[in-house]
């Protein structure tokens, strides 16, 4: 599955919540470039690389649960009715629940970024961006890329006017979009494959939200 796809299944998310939500006609870009800014903060937050006042700095790719076995005791009664250590979770306790948070923040941005290019009637040729290897810390390039995503709605703030207020935020969308695919790919070791089937999975969630009255 490429990009395009993916983005056709945005348009038509965006459609259905536009049209239920009686949207029509508002214009939503305020709101979705500060809603993945949002996102991208919150990608950090599950990375955690940034944490220097913290012993655990490392990216959040597993999530865990109560083991169902012993409850989140990590203890079981055997059959001579003494207590032992849940073979399930090894007396921890605590078992992985198969979600991998960094990766569903990625991909929440993800939504945003389509839903931009959507909102700005973007071709799908400004999706197939591509960067250099990416250099410097970490951190400064989590920064960059949110100040890219807020250079999209920067004609409103700006001293000096860009003549070509679409041009301008298609700069900046390109610059950001780039950047926010190569730290997948680079600095957190996503595959496309990975990417696209975690998107599909939460669009899936999305529409059914919608239809339960999210």
């Amino acid at each position: 599955m490429n990009i395009s796809e993916l983005y056709q299944m945005q348009k038509e998310l965006d459609e259905r919540i536009i049209r239920e939500k009686g949207l029509e006609g508002v214009d939503l870009l305020p709101n979705t470039v500060l809603a993945l800014q949002v996102e991208i903060a919150e990608l950090a937050n599950e990375w955690r690389g940034f944490k220097h006042w913290s012993n655990n700095r490392e990216p959040r790719t597993v999530e865990y649960m109560d083991c169902f076995t012993c409850n989140g005791t990590g203890i079981v009664v055997n059959e001579a009715w003494k207590d032992e250590h849940c073979s399930n979770c090894q007396g921890k306790g605590r078992v992985p629940s198969g979600r991998n948070p960094l990766l569903e923040e990625y991909v929440d941005c993800l939504h945003f970024f389509l839903s931009i290019a959507r909102q700005l009637d973007l071709p799908e040729d400004d999706l197939y961006v591509y960067q250099d290897d990416l250099e410097g810390n970490t951190s400064v390039l989590f920064t960059e890329l949110l100040h890219n995503v807020g250079m999209i709605n920067g004609h409103l703030f700006l001293f000096e006017k860009p003549n070509d207020v679409r041009t301008h935020q298609r700069l900046f969308f390109r610059a950001a979009l780039g950047l926010f695919y190569d730290l997948g790919e680079q600095r957190l070791g996503f595959t496309w494959e990975q990417i696209a089937t975690a998107y599909v999975e939460k669009n899936r969630t999305n529409h059914e939200r919608q239809a339960s009255g999210y």
